[in-house]
Formats: structure tokens, sequence, C-alpha cells
């Protein structure tokens, strides 16, 4: 029976390290994706900024305050869109830092959330798996598996390798 579990194990083990080595490679392709919605946006956000100081502005923020006040409801609906792009802008560049700079569970936790389920979706669509290179990331992905291999099949173990119940087993075939 041990050695059934035994190869149980294995395979519970190969299938997760496969699947958790797909998580720093997703990741990558989600930062890319994300730097190049990035790229457009923060040239439209350095427009702002330079047509705010050539119109001396203290800053976006003020030129689009001013924006939002104006009598005209074509002015103050793109000054609301502005708003919006500013916040987009933020949240981009948090998402990056994130990707970049963050561990395995830091990078799996942000893309798993389900707020950026399109997202995922859409990174999703041009995925392609493979093996992670940097060694921080094998080396997490090797533990993750390992520690959730070992949860996995610890109440397996325990059922089955109790020694009251193996004699008792070894008794009924007698």
């Amino acid at each position: 029976m041990n050695f059934i579990i035994n190869i149980f194990d294995k395979i519970v083990f190969g299938a997760l390290l496969l699947l958790f080595f797909q998580v720093p490679i997703l990741a990558d392709h989600y930062l890319q994706y994300v730097s190049g919605y990035f790229a457009a946006i923060e040239s439209q956000v350095e427009g702002f900024k330079e047509n705010a100081a050539k119109h001396h502005y203290t800053d976006a923020y003020a030129m689009i305050n001013d924006l939002r006040t104006n009598s005209n409801s074509v002015v103050r609906t793109d000054a609301e869109q502005k708003v919006q792009t500013m916040h987009e802008y933020e949240e981009l560049k948090k998402t990056i830092t994130t990707l970049q700079n963050g561990n395995i569970y830091q990078r799996a936790w942000f893309m798993f959330n389900p707020a950026r389920w399109d997202t995922l979706k859409k990174v999703g669509e041009n995925f392609k798996p493979g093996i992670p290179l940097s060694l921080n990331d094998i080396g997490f992905s090797i533990l993750t598996a390992l520690i959730l291999s070992v949860l996995l099949m610890w109440p397996f173990r325990l059922l089955l390798t109790n020694p009251r119940r193996t004699k008792h087993y070894a008794n009924s075939l007698r």
C-alpha cells in the first residue's frame, strides 16, 4: 500500500511543481501586457503635464481641477476622462512595481485577485508554458509544491498507514 501512496505522492508533487513553475512565467507575461498599456497611458499623462506647464499650472491635477469647473460640459467631461486616465496611470505604476519587485506569492496574490480576472484572461490568451529562469522563482516553486504536496498527501498517508488500520486489515485477510 505504501508503494502506491509513494507513487501517487510523486505524481502529485510533479504536477504541482509544473503548475507552480507557470506562475512566474505568467507574472512576466502579465508584466509585459501591463507595461504596454502603461506606456500608452504614460504618453497621455506626459501630454497633460506639458499642457499644464505651458499654461502655467502647478501640475496636471491643478489644470484638471480647473477644467472640471468650466462652464462648458464638453470640457468638464474631458476633465473627468483625464482624472480617470491619471487614476489608471497611478494604479499601473503600483502594478508594475508589484510585478517587478514582489516575490512569487505577492505576484500570484496580485494576479489572481478577482478584480483582475479580465486582465488575467487577456494575458492567458497568449500565455505559453515554460520553466522560470530565476533561481528565486524556481526555489519558491519547489518549496510551494513540496509544502502543498505534503499537505495534500498527509490525510491519505495517515488513513492508509495507520498501524491500527493496517493490523486490522492484515487480521481480516487471515
